[in-house]
């Protein structure tokens, strides 16, 4: 069923539908192993009216049976489909039949604790100017991963939301401009913030949570931390082999896209320079994993171009020094890169508990 027939089917079947307070959106591509944890962790939702609308996104598994037979059990549950187009379009298309005075996405892979959207309703109630009320994260690494592909301290491990700014304006969009603090599942929307900037944008399928949070911040959205450090008050966001965030250069190259897109949006230099400085920052890091991963000069461009343009020596050297690497050095280094992000993840989960414990 597309977006269209849905809305006329559901006016024939009642002029007057039920009002409800949560839209939760679920674009789903080939996971309808996982669909039932997620519809399911919405049935556990405490004191929450809600709808859910899954997007099936051009799935070539059982998603659409999984589906319908949920949908038949439960008549809160709505099926959409669609040709493969991405996560962006697939959000979209259930925002165009969203109902609820606020919206939550949910991957399918992913659930939410039975709290997260009573908890983020109540900080709404304490903070009514909020468009939007955001929080941490558990990751948990999925079982069909053996002890060498699991990730380092993963299992029950608190995302890096050490940052924890409330506001609007400058302040917000210099924290969104330094980093991606959130990850899609973590935000109750205002349906009305998300009608004012028009939702994701189509083009864009990875990072594209992050250009949302950056078109919001742009627009004066006024951004809650929900201070939240409880389990079932988070949502729980499932790490696996096919997971899209797994692949590190591809997120570093859509990382400089998106920072590419807002460059000329960035309203006072400061936040230009702070942009740009990222973006080689991002390079420096594709031309390591390049570099030393079988693409020496694609790897050495990237690492040349962010040295010289940042005044980085290490850099510069390392660009320098890649030809005569052997590959079992290449290989040590990118482990060390690996466990270097592991290891800041973790600091910056302890600041963070030790922040509001």
């Amino acid at each position: 069923m597309t977006a269209s027939e849905f809305v006329e089917t559901r006016s024939r079947r009642d002029a007057r539908p039920r009002e409800v307070t949560v839209s939760v959106v679920v674009p789903a591509h080939d996971y309808g192993r996982y669909l039932g944890q997620a519809i399911d962790s919405l049935r556990r939702q405490v004191d929450v009216d809600w709808e859910c609308v899954v997007v099936d996104d051009g799935s070539t598994d059982d998603t659409a049976e999984v589906v319908a037979a949920l949908a038949a059990a439960d008549s809160r549950i709505t099926y959409l489909s669609q040709a493969a187009s991405g996560p962006s379009a697939a959000r979209n298309a259930g925002l165009a039949v969203a109902s609820g005075e606020f919206v939550q996405f949910v991957d399918a892979d992913d659930y939410l604790g039975p709290r997260k959207l009573a908890h983020q309703l109540e900080v709404f109630g304490q903070h009514p100017e909020a468009d939007i009320v955001y929080g941490g994260v558990r990751y948990f690494a999925d079982d069909d991963l053996d002890d060498a592909a699991r990730p380092a301290d993963f299992s029950r491990l608190e995302a890096s939301t050490a940052r924890a700014v409330s506001g609007a304006g400058e302040s917000i969009l210099a924290a969104l401009v330094d980093d991606n603090f959130m990850v899609v599942e973590s935000p109750l929307i205002r349906r009305s913030l998300l009608q004012r900037v028009a939702g994701f944008d189509p083009r864009i399928r990875r990072m594209e949570d992050w250009e949302l949070w950056l078109q919001f911040a742009l627009s004066g959205a006024f951004f809650q931390f929900d201070g939240a450090v409880e389990d079932d008050s988070l949502p729980h966001v499932r790490v696996h082999r096919s997971s899209s965030s797994q692949d590190q250069v591809a997120m570093h190259r859509a990382a400089v896209r998106v920072r590419a897109r807002v460059e000329s949006q960035l309203p006072t230099p400061e936040l230009r320079r702070l942009n740009r400085k990222r973006i080689h920052e991002h390079l420096a890091v594709i031309g390591m994993l390049e570099g030393f991963g079988g693409h020496l000069a694609y790897g050495m461009r990237c690492l040349l171009k962010a040295g010289f343009a940042e005044r980085r020596l290490k850099w510069l050297a390392w660009a320098v020094a890649m030809p005569a690497a052997r590959v079992p050095l290449g290989l040590r280094v990118i482990d060390r890169l690996r466990g270097f992000f592991a290891r800041r993840r973790g600091e910056e989960v302890r600041e963070w508990h030790a922040e509001w414990r």
